[in-house]
């Protein structure tokens, strides 16, 4: 068997909590390595408008589920001091058991509107990754040091306490989601994994190259950093659709790829999961 694992986007789109507990437990019970949650505040895909808030929703999953991981796919970095999340991500982490993964991201042209509506500012992406790198920068110090102090462009904070320090140690993972080549600086120098979505398997082939020339020259072991894949799979209980998605699971799988995140849709039923799940476990 293929050392692959799996997990599954929630389907936010849909603001019914007992909906999202339901699908939460049939991925624990399929064997599924983790759920993710989405934050947007307004999600421009959606409608209705309607989606829980990432952070309150994921405390509330974590008591409601047992062995799964829970992460952020992605955290935007513009909607939260990087010290606030600190402390928000060990409460998590503590009421998990040590189940959090913290997915981080810049957000992108798309999220102009829904950051600036809510009184953000969307800068520059050279500042947009500057802040990645501070927030990380501080979530770590804050969940490893007892007073930590950190003076960077964007980003304060001066003996900082944060108490209790997460379950995970040294701490929860940090995956970073995004395409660009400057994300992938920061994954290669501080981050543990590496989430990419709509890359065709040249261009992921493309960024798994440079992030692999880049931690060399960092002196870190690729090898050591979690590479995965998300993607929309939509109607996967039909053959056809089953066929097609092995396939995309097996282009990603041949560049490297061992971690695969599906949103199945908010109607997707028990067996959708099932098959992809199936799917993964079958890869070669």
């Amino acid at each position: 068997m293929a050392n692959a694992r799996y997990g599954c986007q929630l389907p936010q789109e849909t603001a019914d909590f007992n909906r999202l507990v339901e699908v939460a437990g049939e991925c624990e019970r399929l064997g599924y390595d983790s759920i993710w949650v989405y934050d947007h505040l307004s999600p421009f895909w959606v409608p209705s408008g309607q989606s829980l808030e990432c952070w309150t929703l994921l405390s509330a999953l974590a008591e409601r589920t047992e062995k799964i991981k829970l992460g952020s796919l992605v955290t935007n970095v513009n909607l939260r001091n990087p010290a606030l999340l600190a402390k928000m991500s060990s409460t998590v982490d503590n009421i998990s058991g040590g189940r959090l993964i913290l997915g981080l991201g810049t957000s992108d042209r798309l999220s102009r509107e829904e950051i600036t509506s809510y009184g953000y500012k969307f800068s520059s992406l050279e500042d947009r990754v500057l802040q990645l790198r501070e927030t990380i920068m501080i979530l770590k110090a804050m969940w490893t040091e007892d007073k930590p102090s950190f003076d960077g462009k964007f980003h304060r904070i001066h003996q900082a306490v944060n108490f209790p320090k997460p379950k995970q140690k040294p701490h929860p993972p940090i995956w970073i989601g995004g395409k660009h080549h400057k994300i992938l600086d920061i994954v290669a120098e501080i981050a543990e994994g590496w989430n990419y979505w709509g890359l065709s398997s040249q261009d992921a082939a493309e960024r798994s190259r440079y992030l692999s020339a880049r931690c060399t020259e960092m002196g870190r072991n690729v090898e050591g950093i979690t590479k995965s894949w998300a993607g929309n799979i939509p109607e996967i209980s039909q053959r056809h659709a089953t066929d097609q998605i092995k396939k995309t699971l097996k282009r990603h799988f041949e560049l490297g790829t061992r971690y695969f995140i599906a949103s199945l849709g908010p109607r997707a039923d028990p067996t959708s999961y099932r098959l992809f799940a199936e799917a993964v476990r079958n890869l070669e």
